[in-house]
C-alpha cells in the first residue's frame, strides 16, 4: 500500500500488449523512512491504471516480485526489482477521476472492476 509518485506511464509492447509502469512511495513498518517500489501492470489492469490512477493517490497493489537484468546504454549489466501487479485497489479517488466517475454514474454507467488473475501463464518473460 502506498501513494503514486507520478501518473502511470502507459504504452503497448511491440505485439500490442498494454503495459503500465508506476512507482509507489511506501512507508516502512517502523514508520521511519519511505521505500520507492516499482510496479508494472499488464493488459486490462494496465489500461485501468492509466485511466484512473493519478499522482498522490493511495492504492493497494497485490502481485509478485520480479527481478530481471538488462544491459544499459553503456553495456553494463543492471538489475531491476519490481512488483508485477495482479490486482490493484484504489483506496481513495483522485480529484481527476472523481469527476469522471461522477459523470459516468450520472449517465447510468456502473464502475467496472478489473481482475487480471488469469494472466499469469501469458506473460512474455
Amino acid at each position: 500500500m502506498g501513494r503514486l509518485v507520478a501518473d502511470p506511464e502507459a504504452r503497448s509492447t511491440v505485439s500490442g500488449l498494454p503495459i503500465a509502469k508506476f512507482r509507489l512511495a511506501v512507508n516502512r513498518a517502523q514508520g521511519v523512512g519511505t521505500d520507492l517500489i516499482e510496479v508494472v501492470a499488464w493488459r486490462k489492469l494496465a489500461e485501468s491504471c492509466a485511466d484512473f490512477c493519478r499522482k498522490g493517490q493511495l492504492v493497494l497493489v497485490e502481485g509478485s516480485i520480479q527481478v530481471r537484468s538488462f544491459e544499459d546504454q553503456t553495456g553494463q549489466r543492471r538489475w531491476a526489482t519490481e512488483v508485477v501487479a495482479r490486482d490493484l485497489r484504489m483506496l481513495e479517488k483522485s480529484s481527476a477521476n472523481a469527476k469522471t466517475q461522477t459523470s459516468g454514474a450520472e449517465a447510468g454507467h456502473d464502475e467496472e472492476v478489473v481482475d487480471d488473475s488469469d494472466w499469469g501463464s501469458d506473460l512474455p518473460f
